[in-house]
């Protein structure tokens, strides 16, 4: 009767220790996480011959070396309930008037996260569905910049897709449906096609579609659509239209090949009758170190190709940039990068701009 009593104590103690531990693994809401990146960077580069065409949409004429800072943010992220999620992302940069937001949007989420299928709405300011470099986090880009960069003519084949409104930030609402296993990823967006941190001008909305397929693990395809509008002149009903094919091997920082292929096509800003694209092969190899010990985590050789047409109707505005680097990691999330950058134009009055470009990043 005693044994009988015991064992009754002690497997009701078990129970209740089981049931505390059940709640304590609980996710509690609402919740919030704190991150940040910092990436400062100096570049030093034969700019000066072509300084009648340095100038730049937010800043003068750029040196021919400069320290700055290109990102330094903190991240707020968490979960109002199971189903709605947010990030809040504020961003500092060298030549900016203070903070400005980088994203900041709520996720609803109309399905369970053990489902099959998956479907989100997010509100608020986010990066258009268009392209795949741009898409990727900044925290870990093996070329340091996505366009030209500072100090460099921004013709690049991100840059002349930023200007013709087809990718970067912007505010506005858009769907995402994730299905097959998450192999298939389908994005659609209504937003301003002003850009982020301003209003909107008119009464048009602009429209960004995206379609992804995993076809592997490793290999990734993708298309994208854009419907962009804007006021030029007196004209509130102008418009252009823009497509992207992209392709990507494996993950930035992980062991092994890491491949991003872009091409983008369209229409430009300001006449529809003329057409651009960019073309731009971003690769990385990571290689990562024995001794667990080690200061040194990872070396990643780096390469860039990119060439971009800004205008089918004008004569020699075609640029070239080459990059080639190699980054070296402290940590997964801690590098330094070190790249030789040389780009060149079909334009004769033009000289090549060629120098060093480097950058510490971290992030948390």
């Amino acid at each position: 009767m005693r044994s009988t009593m015991w064992r009754s104590i002690f497997a009701l103690a078990g129970l209740t220790m089981l049931a505390a531990g059940g709640a304590a693994a609980q996710t509690t809401y609402p919740n919030v996480k704190f991150g940040g990146l910092l990436q400062t960077e100096f570049y030093d580069y034969n700019n000066a011959d072509n300084a009648a065409y340095m100038a730049q949409p937010v800043a003068a004429i750029f040196p021919e070396d400069m320290f700055f800072i290109r990102r330094a943010r903190i991240v707020a992220k968490g979960n109002i309930s199971e189903a709605v999620s947010f990030l809040i992302e504020p961003q500092y940069q060298t030549g900016a008037t203070g903070f400005l937001l980088e994203q900041a949007y709520a996720d609803i989420s109309f399905t369970k996260p053990e489902a099959k299928n998956g479907l989100v709405l997010r509100v608020g300011q986010f990066k258009r569905y268009f392209g795949r470099y741009e898409l990727s986090s900044s925290s870990n880009l093996p070329s340091i910049e996505r366009g030209t960069g500072r100090g460099m003519i921004p013709v690049a084949s991100n840059d002349i897709a930023t200007l013709s409104g087809f990718i970067n930030l912007d505010i506005g609402a858009g769907l995402q449906y994730s299905g097959f296993k998450n192999r298939l990823g389908v994005y659609t967006a209504v937003m301003n096609g002003r850009g982020g941190n301003i209003g909107d001008n008119n009464n048009g909305k602009s429209v960004y579609a995206r379609a992804t397929f995993a076809v592997t693990p490793k290999l990734s395809l993708g298309a994208s659509y854009a419907a962009h509008e804007s006021i030029q002149g007196t004209d509130s009903t102008s418009g252009n239209h823009g497509y992207g094919l992209d392709a990507g091997w494996g993950a930035a920082g992980d062991p092994g090949l890491y491949v991003v292929f872009d091409y983008d096509a369209g229409e430009t800003l300001l006449n529809t009758n003329n057409s651009l694209y960019g073309i731009s092969v971003v690769s990385a190899y990571n290689i990562r170190m024995k001794s667990p010990t080690s200061w040194l985590y990872a070396v990643e050789p780096a390469f860039r190709y990119d060439q971009s047409e800004p205008n089918d109707n004008a004569a020699n505005d075609k640029s070239t940039l080459i990059t080639a680097g190699v980054n070296l990691y402290m940590s997964s999330k801690a590098q330094i990068r070190l790249a030789y950058q040389s780009q060149s134009f079909e334009d004769p009055a033009l000289k090549t701009i060629s120098g060093l470009l480097s950058a510490v990043t971290f992030n948390f």
